[in-house]
């Protein structure tokens, strides 16, 4: 297995965050409900729920959703996160990239730190989808990259994906964590559909 750790440059910089952003004219926070943040931005781009959630305690849950703007090549991607309706975190994605369905993706494009967004957009639709659900991971995310923790856990969200490049290529599971690819690796060979 081979699991690629670089961001592919196509994709652009690391990610970074911020308390707030500027929509038009309109400042949202950290804390504004979703509302708030609709009428202010628009609508998404992208929505991706998180189902369930924890993280809360035991027996509690939170309810997530990651919603993407896309504002254009010159333009960074806006990512924001709710928490139970509530705005909780905002991060760009990289710069932006024009719409217009799939491209010709190959394995290597498929790097870590990028987007579902970004890879659904590259890639398309992967041909098998695994909902691997909450975790606690010692694993965190900052702009500058990863790191692990020292002692204790946070909760992540989970996905495999499994993308199939044809007969003379290696099937790539792809790892992410609350919508982020962590992980990639090679599987066996694949197949002509």
């Amino acid at each position: 297995m081979i699991a690629v750790w670089l961001i592919g440059a196509s994709f652009g910089a690391p990610q970074a965050s911020a308390d707030s952003v500027r929509c038009g004219g309109k400042l949202v926070q950290n804390g504004d409900p979703a509302i708030v943040v609709r009428n202010a931005c628009g609508a998404p781009n992208f929505v991706d729920p998180w189902i369930g959630g924890a993280g809360a305690g035991y027996g509690a849950a939170f309810s997530m959703e990651e919603w993407t703007y896309n504002r254009g090549p010159g333009r960074l991607l806006q990512i924001m996160i709710f928490r139970n309706g509530e705005l909780y975190r905002i991060r760009d994605g990289g710069y932006g990239f024009a719409e217009g369905g799939p491209t010709s993706c190959r394995p290597s494009d498929i790097a870590r730190g990028i987007s579902k967004y970004r890879l659904l957009a590259a890639c398309g639709e992967p041909a098998q989808r695994t909902v691997v659900g909450f975790i606690y991971s010692n694993r965190g995310r900052t702009a500058n990259g990863d790191y692990y923790l020292r002692r204790g856990v946070v909760p992540v969200y989970r996905e495999r994906w499994i993308y199939n490049f044809g007969g003379n290529r290696l099937l790539r599971e792809v790892t992410l964590e609350n919508a982020v690819v962590v992980e990639t690796d090679t599987l066996d060979r694949g197949f002509d559909e």
